[in-house]
């Protein structure tokens, strides 16, 4: 479940299918409206399972990234992630590649990638965490597909003091890397303009007795932090 919000309007985008890997269907709320319709175009998958829980809005359209499981079938071989997208307008499908770089080892059990914003250029990231290292892309040309890497980085290259550090769940936020060990939660910046820039921040204690968590950003409503600011923050969600 994906919302979208503009001046206009807020709405609610839902994708659901009855059998697994069959076409999803796609359902809008419309807040103006007050009510829910479907789209004519189902959305296609592909052959492997997407992370509805990590979309990505860019171009025009919703992003989902597939999982790295190491699928294995009868007369084929490995199946490489991708990226697929559904225009909001049309809704029209897209496959978009992924680095070859992230594609290699990436049916490794410790490889887990996933999509977020970029706000420096409207575009969006691709973070792969593979063996405890940490590596960032942007995208730099939608229609061509083209991405730039801007970060390669063992967990413990960072500076951490914990002894040997379990990541358990990782996000972008305002362009900083934010991620979570079995104990505490982390700051990473990847903005070459801003003064964090590779440089690491510990925020907290998280306190979540769990094997995952996923990070949940938020902007408090009515409540800014500075001139013309909204204090952005992130919640955690055990699993």
């Amino acid at each position: 479940m994906t919302m979208v919000c503009d001046s206009d309007d807020c709405k609610v985008f839902l994708f659901d299918n009855e059998v697994w890997g069959s076409k999803f269907n796609c359902h809008v709320y419309s807040q103006k409206e007050g009510s829910w319709s479907n789209k004519e175009k189902c959305f296609p998958a592909g052959s492997r399972d997407l992370k509805f829980d990590n979309a990505v809005i860019c171009n025009g359209s919703i992003h989902f990234v597939s999982d790295c499981f190491g699928y294995i079938a009868k007369g084929s071989t490995y199946f490489r992630p991708y990226i697929m997208s559904y225009d909001m307008a049309n809704g029209n499908e897209n496959m978009l590649r992924i680095p070859k770089e992230a594609r290699r080892g990436s049916h490794d059990d410790s490889c887990d990638m996933s999509i977020f914003k970029w706000s420096q250029s409207q575009s969006m990231c691709l973070v792969r965490l593979r063996k405890r290292v940490f590596t960032v892309w942007i995208l730099i040309n939608y229609e061509l597909c083209w991405w730039r890497r801007i970060l390669k980085v063992r967990v413990r290259g960072m500076g951490l003091m914990e002894q040997n550090p379990v990541i358990i769940g990782f996000t972008v936020l305002n362009d900083d890397l934010v991620f979570a060990t079995a104990e505490k939660v982390y700051s990473y910046g990847l903005n070459p303009t801003s003064e964090k820039y590779m440089v690491l921040s510990e925020s907290c204690e998280h306190g979540c007795d769990s094997r995952y968590v996923s990070f949940v950003p938020y902007s408090d409503t009515l409540r800014p932090c500075g001139i013309g600011a909204k204090c952005q923050k992130f919640a955690m969600l055990s699993q």
